[in-house]
């Protein structure tokens, strides 16, 4: 049995390029490890928000503070669903997402903090549980997402890495 090795960066090659700086944000160490402690910290954070600033947008952000909750959410799904395909081997390219349409939805403006707090920790946990049953072989498979190809390594490092780069930007606007 061949041991992973959690703490291995994923290479340039594994990862898409302008993704690399999500992955540059991520401290060394065990990858689940910091995932599991992002998935302790972030619920109580995010419920930490006062209400009175969910629907605002600040100048010159595009999103409100919900929508980025919520894009982090969808995109902690997307993270998810391609892990599982390219863990499996399947090498169906699979397409890109678009983002800002999937931040337009107006169920965000229907989603409580908490309940998205509370969906995001719940995705974090369900990946988790994925990426802890893998065996070494396929954390080191490749597949192809929007034309370019991602490891799943580099997957679970998209991941700590996306939710740093939205929290430091939410930190910024909220100033907590």
């Amino acid at each position: 049995m061949v041991l992973i090795d959690f703490a291995k960066r994923p290479t340039d090659e594994e990862v898409f390029h302008y993704q690399r700086d999500y992955v540059s944000k991520v401290g060394d160490g065990n990858i689940l490890e910091t995932l599991e402690k992002q998935c302790e910290v972030f619920e109580p954070w995010i419920d930490s928000i006062p209400e009175k600033e969910t629907h605002v947008v600040h100048s010159p952000y595009g999103w409100s503070i919900a929508q980025v909750i919520l894009h982090c959410v969808d995109a902690e799904r997307v993270f998810g669903y391609r892990a599982l395909r390219f863990a499996s081997g399947d090498q169906t390219e699979l397409p890109g997402w678009d983002e800002n349409r999937y931040a337009a939805v107006e169920y965000a403006k229907s989603s409580s903090l908490e309940d998205l707090g509370a969906e995001f920790a719940m995705l974090r946990r369900s990946n988790l549980s994925l990426l802890s049953r893998l065996d070494a072989a396929s954390w080191d498979n490749i597949g192809n997402a929007d034309g370019r190809l991602v490891s799943v390594r580099a997957i679970a490092w998209l991941m700590a890495g996306h939710w740093i780069h939205h929290e430091t930007i939410l930190r910024k606007r909220l100033k907590m």
